[in-house]
């Protein structure tokens, strides 16, 4: 198939997922827009069928991947993927050839500790994001080291601990948490928020904020009263403004002018999903391990899942979220499922992924180019990595599958 048939499937490809009838009622609350949108989308569903060009990985593969997190993919069609565990960042060529590997373990030049994010920064470089201590290690592509963006106002004490960063070429914008220990270190002062920064990390637009306390002398960690904006939960549109999931259950997205200003909120009709007895007991360890450091903590674990999975602006120009339901209860063949808004807010169409997949614990990401990339067995390996150490693991637990990478295009293009 030639060039030009190719790029003619792709346009038609996008016009399927594009051209809304737009649906959500605007209505105003307390001076800000609110965009009302129902439990289905207007335009209908759509169902694209992915076919697999190559894969690495696996019990057969001389390849091996920690966790693999997040893609980016260069203009030129290069991948670059993070892997979190090991961290490094493999590289390969769009016909599955291994390029490179690029950064390593570390604290020297172009190094990180269990990076979160991978993102290409506003000067054209890699950036890596280090949850803790927060910063961003930048790399060329090439993987010489090109220095380290640290944000906030280092004298200002206390530390930080950095979930996400998303970039529309201009600016980088956070997700982190401040931390500021108090009384001897028996309780913290946390903010939690959304900010821009300039390529010297200095603060230049907060969009979006929220501050609690934790007393660690009666501790109690009640999941559902914790609205914390953490990873893929910001997204930001080509015009510069920004989309924050901010409430843990509630199908709700701010959207934020370039220059902060909160100008509408999107809202979606939508029922909680219930966890199971498994999920239950699995997300309420992973809390346990991580608070096990504070004597007599009460855990209160929710028992529903968060409304919102992700963000992220798809190659058409709209708004692609992932849900509690996506990969859960999809019909036979489709691993998982998205909501499109427009930018504005509507909620149009829904797109599902009809390929071979564990929806609950495999990954899709799209790429620039209308091709996806699936990780799997990413939730097993997220839950090994927020649970490494947890008292009362069994030693003896089947061991998960080797992770796989599997690049995927869309079925007849």
């Amino acid at each position: 198939m030639n060039r030009i048939v190719k790029m003619t499937l792709t346009a038609v490809f996008l016009f399927l997922l594009t051209s809304p009838v737009l649906a959500g009622k605007e209505v105003t609350k307390d001076g800000v827009l609110h965009i009302m949108n129902g439990a289905e989308p207007s335009d209908g569903k759509v169902t694209v069928e992915l076919e697999e060009v190559w894969r690495h990985g696996g019990e057969d593969d001389e390849e091996f991947f920690g966790m693999i997190s997040q893609c980016v993919v260069g203009d030129d069609g290069t991948i670059y993927l993070l892997d979190t565990l090991m961290s490094e960042v493999p590289v390969y060529a769009p016909d599955g050839e291994r390029l490179d590997t690029l950064s390593r373990e570390g604290d020297g030049p172009g190094e990180t500790r269990t990076p979160s994010g991978l993102l290409f920064m506003p000067d054209g470089n890699l950036g890596l994001v280090q949850v803790f201590p927060g910063m961003i290690t930048k790399i060329g592509t090439d993987g010489t080291p090109a220095g380290v963006l640290k944000v906030g106002d280092a004298t200002t004490g206390g530390f930080l601990q950095m979930f996400d960063c998303v970039s529309d070429g201009k600016q980088v914008i956070v997700t982190a948490e401040k931390i500021n220990p108090e009384n001897e270190g028996t309780a913290h002062r946390r903010s939690n928020y959304v900010a821009a920064f300039d390529d010297e990390g200095k603060e230049t637009i907060r969009y979006f904020e929220n501050e609690y306390f934790w007393d660690f002398t009666n501790f109690t960690f009640d999941e559902s009263g914790m609205n914390r904006v953490d990873f893929r939960k910001v997204a930001v549109g080509k015009d510069g403004r920004v989309y924050v999931a901010p409430e843990r259950d509630a199908y709700q997205i701010n959207v934020y002018t370039a220059d902060g200003t909160l100008e509408r909120v999107i809202e979606r009709e939508y029922v909680h999903r219930d966890r199971d007895e498994d999920e239950f007991n699995r997300v309420k360890m992973t809390m346990e391990a991580a608070l096990a450091q504070i004597p007599n903590a009460k855990i209160v674990p929710s028992k529903t899942q968060p409304d919102i999975n992700s963000l992220k602006f798809g190659t058409d120009g709209n708004l692609w979220v992932t849900n509690s339901y996506s990969g859960i209860d999809q019909p036979d063949g489709v691993l998982t499922t998205w909501d499109v808004f427009t930018p504005e807010g509507h909620f149009f169409k829904t797109v599902s992924a009809k390929c071979e997949g564990d929806g609950e614990n495999d990954i899709l990401i799209w790429t620039p180019d209308g091709n996806a990339v699936m990780v799997t067995g990413f939730t097993e390996a997220v839950q090994a990595l927020q649970s490494r150490g947890a008292a009362g693991e069994e030693e003896d637990e089947e061991e998960a599958e080797p992770m796989e990478i599997i690049y995927l295009k869309v079925a007849g293009i």
